[in-house]
C-alpha cells in the first residue's frame, strides 16, 4: 500500500493546460502546448488552459484525494502536513488540519491528535457545525 507521500506526489500529465506565473511563462506554454486561437480559461493559482485541459487535471486530483482517503489515515496525513507547512514553527496547524478536513471530512479529522491548535475545528469548519434545528428555522 503506496504511503500519503507517495500518492501526495503523484503530478498530472497536463494536457491542453500549463501552468504560467509571467507574462513570458504565459506565451510559452500556449505555444508549448499548441493552443494558439483556442479558448484559454484562468482558474487561479497559475493554472491555464482549455476547458477539457482543466477538467483532466481536477479529475487527476479527485482521484488523488480518493486514494488518500481509501488508504490512509487521517493522522498520518495531518502529520506529513504539520511538518511540510511548518506549523511547529508558527505554532498553529490550522494549514494541516484544514488539508485533514477537505480529504476525510469532520467525522474523521475529529479524530486526529492536534499539536499547536489554534482553533477549534467548529470554529474553522462552521458549516460541519451547524445545528440541524437552526437550519430548518432560516426562512428563505
Amino acid at each position: 500500500m503506496a504511503t500519503y507521500a507517495e500518492i501526495n506526489e503523484k503530478q498530472p500529465v497536463l494536457v491542453d493546460c500549463f501552468f504560467a506565473f509571467s507574462h513570458q511563462q504565459y506565451n510559452e506554454g500556449i505555444e508549448r502546448m499548441q493552443l494558439q486561437n483556442k479558448t484559454i480559461i484562468n482558474v487561479g493559482n497559475g493554472l491555464y488552459g482549455t476547458k477539457e485541459g482543466i477538467e483532466k487535471v481536477y479529475e487527476f486530483y479527485e482521484v488523488n484525494t480518493k486514494e488518500i482517503a481509501d488508504n490512509c489515515e487521517p493522522q498520518d496525513v495531518y502529520d506529513y502536513e504539520h511538518n511540510n507547512h511548518e506549523c511547529s514553527y508558527t505554532k498553529n496547524d490550522t494549514e494541516a488540519i484544514t488539508h485533514v478536513y477537505h480529504i476525510f471530512g469532520m467525522e474523521r479529522t475529529q479524530t486526529v491528535k492536534r499539536k499547536h491548535k489554534c482553533f477549534t475545528l467548529e470554529y474553522l469548519f462552521p458549516e460541519d457545525s451547524i445545528e440541524e434545528d437552526y437550519i430548518k428555522d432560516l426562512e428563505f
